[in-house]
């Protein structure tokens, strides 16, 4: 639910932002807290004024010169803060000013302890938690609303008089004055708070919603990096294979180039197919992966003769692996069964699909929290070839696929037996 503000502190918030320093002066964590500072100020300066009224109204005109003397120590304040923007200082500044200058100067000359301006010593503490938080600063401060009154108890009980400068038939109305502005004052800051946390709280829902929206425009930019990348490294490759053949010399040899292209293009229309499959996977489900996989090829292989094999369990849905992580794992096993039709001369494909902890490869074993890992192989008794030989039948490629997806790739070949390993996190 969207937070209310209040109409009257939202009206204010130009003048506030003008006091405060810019937000690139500061941190921004601070910048809640100096809005909060400029509003306690503004609002104090509007009964700084009441009372300096109040004071010549009772005939406190000590009390009068020293809250226009807070009213101007509160204006160098704020256009200090504004020019420097030093929170920390600038609050211990209006601290000073409101507890020094305008409480105990006005207290002092009203009667001391039996003041009405007394109860104000509140305001110190409850301002300084508001703006500084839990601090030593803020400690500081009720320690020294709290040893002022000691102290005026200490020198009443050794009978100090205080003096009384104001009209003392007027004492009611100043009592009542003092009291209710103190409520007032206590409340607006209260208020003021609750805005400046309203005001924070929908930056922060707005900078939410801006990072999900940009999230989206990145998934949506991977997404299609990931489709370009696949075009290129498939059908791309594949299309750009049969051009290069079909501008092969030759004369001799025109059947053949004509049959190389013929199964290049296919190859590249199955990896269109399975791309376009790929966008339907569900996320995780190697075993369905597996079954489009035999849907789509297994008649290209039936018909150049080889022998497919099946030795697929159902297979747990892998957490790890999201829909860009299914579409390379789909790439790379089609890589590597599109190798044996064009490279292995194989006349048996075996395919398996097992959580076991066994490996034809290298050993496999439980990760660290005991859960299987899933391994897909591509086995064919072809005529095999050196992996280790350069990037050659788009390996290099493989691996870099895998190392993105968090699985390993084991290759071994000998005439006769190459196998491909894919071991995916369970």
């Amino acid at each position: 639910m969207r937070p209310l503000s209040n109409p009257v502190l939202t009206r204010l918030d130009p003048l506030v932002s003008w006091f405060a320093p810019a937000s690139d002066a500061m941190d921004q964590r601070l910048r809640g807290p100096s809005r909060m500072l400029v509003y306690v100020c503004l609002i104090n300066l509007l009964f700084c004024l009441l009372y300096t009224l109040t004071s010549l109204f009772v005939g406190f005109y000590t009390g009068a010169l020293l809250m226009s003397t807070g009213i101007a120590l509160l204006f160098a304040n704020l256009f200090y803060f504004r020019a420097s923007g030093r929170l920390r200082l600038s609050v211990n500044l209006y601290m000073a000013n409101c507890a020094f200058v305008a409480i105990l100067g006005c207290s002092f000359f009203s009667g001391g302890l039996y003041s009405p301006v007394m109860p104000w010593f509140v305001l110190v503490p409850v301002v300084a938690v508001l703006l500084l938080g839990y601090s030593l600063d803020a400690f500081l401060w009720m320690a020294v609303c709290i040893a002022i009154p000691l102290a005026y108890g200490v020198a009443a009980m050794q009978g100090y008089q205080f003096p009384v400068l104001y009209w003392l038939d007027q004492e009611t109305a100043f009592r009542m004055i003092c009291t209710g502005g103190l409520v007032a004052v206590l409340f607006l800051f209260a208020l003021t708070f609750d805005h400046n946390s309203n005001v924070a709280m929908q930056q922060v829902l707005e900078s939410r919603r801006e990072l999900e929206r940009l999230a989206r425009i990145q998934e949506r930019v991977a997404e299609r990096s990931r489709i370009l990348r696949n075009m290129h490294d498939g059908v791309g490759a594949h299309i750009s294979s049969a051009m290069r053949q079909l501008q092969a010399e030759g004369d001799n040899g025109d059947f053949a180039v004509r049959a190389e292209v013929l199964q290049t293009l296919r190859d590249g229309m199955d990896h269109l197919k399975l791309s376009i499959d790929a966008i339907h996977l569900v996320p995780g489900d190697v075993t369905a992966l597996l079954a489009n996989m035999r849907y789509r090829l297994g008649p290209r292989f039936a018909a150049m003769g080889i022998e497919m094999q099946w030795d697929v369990e159902l297979l747990p849905i892998s957490q790890s692996l999201d829909a860009s992580a299914m579409s390379e794992l789909q790439f790379m096993l089609f890589e590597a069964m599109s190798n044996v039709l064009q490279h292995s001369h194989a006349r048996v494909l075996r395919i398996e699909g097992h959580t076991a902890t066994r490996g034809v490869v290298a050993p496999a074993t439980a990760d660290a929290m005991g859960m299987n890992h899933i391994f897909v192989r591509v086995i064919d008794d072809g005529c095999g070839f050196d992996p280790l030989v350069g990037t050659r039948n788009g390996l290099g490629a493989m691996r870099e696929r895998a190392a993105s997806i968090g699985a390993q790739l084991c290759v071994a070949s000998k005439p006769g037996r190459t196998v491909v390993e894919i071991k995916l996190p369970g």
